[in-house]
């Protein structure tokens, strides 16, 4: 399925954060599911689902999964498997961070879906942050 304008930008939002943030800038190790990339630049499949970012091993971080949705896809019933699959890992992998990425308007919906789904599995104590201020 082709990927729209608006997920690819809050994507690479995700990977520049990511890149500043936590890599000091290098993005040689930033798995991306971008069409473009070759095969082994994708990120691993985490149970039925392939995350939009993967980072392994980092100096602060187990893995760093990240994921991007767009305005209408935040809270059907595919992305919150696709959040507990990802969480679950995060849980599985020590000191691990979950990144997600959404329109700037929908930050509060997708934090407290991020809690509420925390919760709702047991993994309260998983990292996890909600981009802001994207377009």
């Amino acid at each position: 399925m082709a990927e729209s304008r608006s997920h690819i930008i809050l994507v690479n939002c995700l990977v520049d954060w990511i890149a500043d943030a936590l890599l000091e800038g290098e993005r040689g190790h930033i798995f991306v599911d971008n069409p473009d990339n070759l095969k082994q630049m994708k990120p691993p499949r985490i149970g039925n689902f392939i995350p939009d970012v993967f980072v392994s091993t980092t100096k602060r971080y187990t893995c760093i999964i990240g994921e991007a949705k767009t305005s209408d896809d935040i809270d059907n019933q595919h992305t919150i498997q696709q959040i507990d699959t990802f969480l679950v890992k995060c849980g599985e992998s020590g000191n691990s961070l979950f990144v997600f990425a959404v329109p700037w308007y929908r930050v509060a919906l997708a934090a407290s879906l991020l809690d509420y789904r925390k919760h709702k599995i047991g993994l309260q104590c998983v990292n996890s942050k909600v981009l802001e201020k994207l377009p």
